[in-house]
């Protein structure tokens, strides 16, 4: 019976959709796998077993919203946000007592629903936060971790709009003879008054003058607006309704406020008010709170309209490139002629591709693309300008493997550093998964993985590069609510790490998993499970290094393998796999097809000693025939692993 040899070197295709199976004619075939569960691709091309996660602290609430917040360089935040409350960690620790009041939160407006909702945008010490019910805020850190402040945003001047109410019937007088801009100015009405106090802040013009309104009152059964002379009248005779304009402030408890928010190009910008969901307002520039028109010269403020052939909310502004508009029906981006920056006379908002944003999930930019959910909530896709387009594009970056993806409710993401040679973004999704995905464009390494855990991930964001999730348990019969952060240097999850010096058979701080049957570590050996009670475990014996956690297994299994004899494929022949060699880097704890593979023999100094890790070639013989010949890869201790590739020696029959 002839045989053969195949090699996988790499994994950096990611695991594959099951539709891929009979595919042997895709590149990625041989570089993907079938399932990929608790593990990340590596840049070089490896896998490995996902970091732990290190327990952060318990929550009593179940919704919860996470933010970054970076002050400087070196003070970043964790940013909590649940029903009416913030809380803040720096470096995964809870300051308390904010603002001397006691309390280890700070009060805010939005309750568990609408934390979900709003958009926010940070620039130095001041993170903006946008609803359509509220008033923009501004939530500033002070000279302190634990000196924060909530402000309502207080606009210079807003965007106005005529709203096209009824007032033709009206007639507007002025009240003194030939006014001079910058002279306060009343206009008395009569006839029909359609005026409120919402139009304040407002503008009215007629007979080629223009007031901004600042005061509506009425006396003795007549109305009148006062306000600052911004154009001169043409001439001082009673102004019908019809030949006028009158503009109130676009944002207002009545018309609602804006939902999406960034600074970009020294401005900041606001969109999708309640009234005017396709519009785009910038700010002055260097003045983020003033969006005065003035005359249209190139620093005002800039005010614009998407006008397309069909409803498109704009539910996201994103400051990469260029600036970035994603809304419900489409992508649109604000081009920049060279050296030119974008002013009231040259803005437009052009459309690029037509699939439409999820409102609820963040575009984010990662690897020199900012990526978003369509608006099924299945697709992933990357925004991503092209030079020999000339324009963006929006390709779908989970199409060899959508099942990772199911309905998102959250994205982060991590940029490469040392420990993590690539890019990272986690999804989170509705069913308390998380897809992993790598990308490094130069090296074309795009893979997606999925992690889980005992338990369900509800929230992610990234601070620092460090992955923070919020995390739903079961814990001893009981629903429970964790914060926890990815960390290379642990191997279960919800974990604590104690140092014992010296040695002791005594571990603390166990609390949150009491009643939960946990995995131990002790100086780099796997020890006995062990429950805590009342916060506690004893050990079996004295350990100095100490992790004790929950537990989660790593599983990888190859896509059915497929070679080609001189009789051709043998994708529809009985096969069997001889033997199977792995190249391991760091490795111990590890079966292959459910059978243990060894990393060190018997002899003199064995006993008594800690498992050491393996870097190299391991072969083990396999038995038995299948019309697919898959390996699977698993670990079910917590032990470090890193499986660089595998040499499959492979016989075929008939």
């Amino acid at each position: 019976m002839p045989k053969a040899v195949a090699s996988q070197s790499s994994f950096t295709a990611g695991e594959l959709d099951p539709r891929l199976a009979a595919r042997i004619d895709y590149e990625g075939y041989t570089k993907g796998a079938e399932e990929i569960t608790n593990a990340v691709v590596l840049g070089q091309g490896g896998v490995k077993r996902r970091p732990g996660l290190k327990y952060i602290d318990t929550l009593t609430e179940s919704e919860v919203r996470l933010v970054r917040f970076q002050f400087n360089i070196t003070q970043t935040y964790l940013l909590v946000f649940v029903n009416t409350k913030m809380y803040v960690y720096k470096d995964g620790v809870l300051q308390t007592n904010i603002n001397g009041s006691g309390n280890d939160y700070l009060t805010t407006p939005w309750n568990a629903t609408e934390i979900k909702e709003f958009s926010y945008t940070q620039s130095a010490d001041t993170l903006i936060i946008a609803h359509n019910d509220y008033a923009p805020r501004t939530i500033v850190r002070g000279g302190s971790h634990s000196t924060w402040t909530l402000s309502t945003i207080s606009f210079v001047y807003q965007p106005t709009f005529d709203f096209n109410q009824d007032y033709d019937s009206a007639t507007f007088t002025l009240h003194t003879s030939s006014p001079k801009v910058g002279d306060t100015t009343r206009l008395n009405i009569t006839g029909a008054n359609p005026v409120t106090t919402d139009h304040v802040g407002g503008m009215y013009e007629g007979n080629g003058g223009v007031i901004r309104i600042e005061t509506v009152s009425t006396t003795s059964g007549s109305q009148y607006i006062e306000g600052t002379l911004l154009q001169e009248f043409t001439n001082n005779n009673t102004i019908s309704g019809v030949d006028s304009l009158l503009e109130e402030p676009v944002w207002n408890a009545s018309n609602g406020w804006p939902g999406a928010v960034t600074f970009h190009d020294a401005r900041l910008w606001f969109s999708n008010s309640t009234q005017r969901p396709q519009s785009l307002w910038g700010s002055v520039i260097g003045d983020f709170y003033n969006f005065d028109r003035g005359t249209g010269d190139d620093d005002d403020s800039i005010d614009i309209t998407l006008d397309t052939d069909e409803v498109n909310a704009i539910f996201h502004l994103i400051s990469g490139r260029h600036l970035q508009v994603f809304t419900s029906g489409g992508e649109f981006f604000v081009p920049e002629a060279a050296d030119t920056a974008v002013t009231p006379s040259n803005i437009r908002v052009r459309r690029q591709t037509k699939f439409g944003t999820l409102e609820g999930v963040k575009p984010i930019n990662v690897d020199g693309a900012t990526v978003f959910v369509q608006r099924n909530g299945k697709q992933i896709r990357e925004f991503l300008f092209t030079y020999t387009e000339d324009s963006y594009v929006s390709n779908e970056v989970n199409l060899l493997a959508p099942h990772i993806t199911n309905d998102p409710v959250s994205m982060a993401a991590q940029t490469g550093d040392v420990e993590n040679e690539g890019n990272y973004l986690f999804v989170v999704n509705g069913d308390g998964t998380v897809g992993t995905f790598i990308t490094n464009r130069s090296e074309k390494v795009t893979a997606w993985t999925r992690y889980t855990t005992a338990g369900s991930f509800k929230d992610v964001a990234v601070v620092e590069d460090i992955p923070y999730f919020f995390i739903e348990r079961e814990i001893d019969g009981s629903t429970v609510y964790f914060i926890e952060a990815l960390d290379n240097t642990y191997y279960t999850d919800s974990a604590v790490q104690v140092t014992n010096s010296p040695a002791s058979t005594a571990v603390s701080g166990l609390d949150h998993l009491d009643g939960e049957e946990c995995r131990v570590r002790a100086d780099g050996s796997v020890m006995d499970n062990a429950t805590p009670s009342s916060g506690s475990i004893t050990l079996a014996r004295a350990g100095e290094d100490i992790e004790v956690g929950l537990n989660f297994d790593v599983t990888i299994t190859t896509m059915p393998v497929n070679v080609t004899f001189q009789s051709g494929p043998i994708i529809a022949k009985r096969r069997r796999i001889l033997k199977v060699s792995a190249q391991l880097y760091e490795s111990s704890g590890i079966k292959i097809n459910d059978k243990p593979l060894p990393n060190r023999g018997f002899g003199s100094g064995v006993l008594g000693t800690a498992p050491t890790v393996f870097t190299g070639i391991k072969t083990m013989p396999m038995l038995g025939y299948s019309r697919t010949s898959q390996v699977t890869v698993t670990q079910i201790d917590p032990m470090p692993m890193t499986l660089l590739g595998l040499t499959l020696e492979i016989q075929a029959t008939g």
